[in-house]
């Protein structure tokens, strides 16, 4: 190569790789202004490694947010929260619902962790998972923007303290004294809540921009709904998939929110979502019986330290057989060698024998189940809106409840039949 046309390349190098950073930033100042977030040079590096090197995985993503992010407007919009809020679940979780950080345990589109989804009234058990639901996830995320945005007024800062916590994020507030932003922080703060702002910016580009970085989100089509029903006893995912011939994977995304595939059994019903294929079968679902392994733990059936033993001595008559004398107490003529110490199946008559029999006991009936379940006030639930959730009216809840008005607050109990 000639040394005039090498010493070009090497100038026009560093030029082009100017353009693409002010192009970037260009792309980024309208994208994030309603958020108020200021520019940073760590936007251009999330940028170039979400559109280069993990190229397949940002198409997929992009993919899922054609489906997601109008499910999630709604929401931010109905709290009166700005819709650039989504693309921190797009950079968190990349949009799956079943998404699970191994290092700290946060799961769902919104990367919940445990203290914060408790925090946010979810339901997580043995067999729930309400993080795994984006759109109860994302009803809970709103909740927790409005509470972090009283306290710091800054969507960067308030983005950080759910990422990780609040005490966190005003210990670090602490240590940079009345200097503290974000930007500044951020070193102190925990890896996701450190890099979370770079890389929700760098998603809202891409999503924006796709076309300019070369990008072609890959087509997302999930299972259509069908018929929503309540289930009251076991339900598995598993045998229902596996008895109508629909692919377990299509159920599971329609019911995210049970996390081992299973319903239980509980006071309370939970709902079932099935997909197009099985919209008339909700009479055929509930005819399914299915008990897991640990079900008597719930149920309190009867297990095998409900069940006494008495033994019974039986003389050998003449004609009698071990097979017959097995067949009158119900058991086997092994069982009755054992017993016996016997090594063949010869008998004598008047000989004795000594027969252990299974001796059932009576189980007291469990009380009467209450009639109505117990229903917690949420931060801008209305009357009609829980009445609407519940299949029931207003007048409903007004009578069960003895209530003379439809003002309601937080934390208040309502009976619901």
């Amino acid at each position: 190569m000639k040394p005039k046309l090498l010493l070009f390349l090497l100038l026009c190098f560093p030029l082009g790789l100017l353009a693409q950073d002010s192009l970037i930033r260009a792309q980024f100042t309208p994208t994030m202004k309603p958020l108020s977030i200021k520019w940073d040079t760590s936007i251009v590096r999330e940028v170039k490694q979400l559109s280069k090197a993990r190229k397949t995985q940002t198409e997929i993503a992009l993919g899922r947010a054609a489906y997601y992010f109008p499910i999630i407007d709604s929401i931010l919009h109905k709290n009166g929260l700005p819709s650039e809020l989504k693309y921190v679940a797009l950079a968190s979780s990349e949009l799956q619902f079943d998404y699970f950080d191994t290092l700290n345990g946060a799961r769902g589109i919104w990367h919940f962790n445990y203290t914060q989804a408790k925090l946010f009234d979810l339901k997580i058990s043995s067999y729930i998972d309400e993080r795994l639901d984006p759109i109860l996830a994302t009803e809970a995320f709103a909740r927790a923007m409005l509470e972090y945005q009283k306290i710091y007024q800054n969507w960067s800062l308030s983005i950080a303290a759910f990422m990780s916590s609040a005490p966190k994020v005003n210990k670090a507030i602490r240590y940079n004294y009345d200097s503290a932003t974000y930007w500044s922080i951020r070193k102190d703060l925990a890896p996701n809540a450190s890099a979370i702002i770079g890389r929700a910016s760098a998603a809202a580009i891409l999503w924006k921009f796709t076309a300019s970085h070369k990008l072609k989100p890959t087509p997302f089509t999930p299972p259509k709904a069908g018929a929503k029903m309540y289930v009251h006893t076991w339900c598995s995912l598993n045998q229902i998939a596996a008895l109508s011939s629909v692919p377990v994977q299509n159920l599971h995304f329609l019911n995210p929110t049970y996390k081992r595939r299973i319903i239980p059994d509980m006071m309370d019903s939970f709902p079932l979502v099935l997909p197009l294929a099985l919209k008339d079968s909700a009479k055929w679902v509930r005819s399914l019986h299915y008990e897991p392994y640990d079900a008597y733990y719930f149920t309190g059936k009867k297990t095998k330290k409900d069940v006494k033993y008495d033994t019974v001595h039986y003389t050998v008559k003449e004609g009698d057989s071990l097979t017959g004398i097995a067949t009158t107490y119900l058991v086997t003529p092994k069982e009755i060698m054992e017993w016996n110490e016997l090594e063949d199946t010869l008998l004598e008559v008047n000989q004795t024998l000594t027969i252990v029999l299974e001796v059932k006991v009576s189980v007291p009936k469990p009380p009467p189940a209450p009639k109505y379940r117990v229903y917690t006030v949420r931060s801008g639930d209305t009357l009609s809106g829980i009445a609407s959730r519940h299949r029931c009216s207003v007048n409903d809840l007004k009578r069960w409840n003895n209530l003379k008005s439809t003002v309601i607050r937080p934390g208040q109990k309502l009976k619901i039949y």
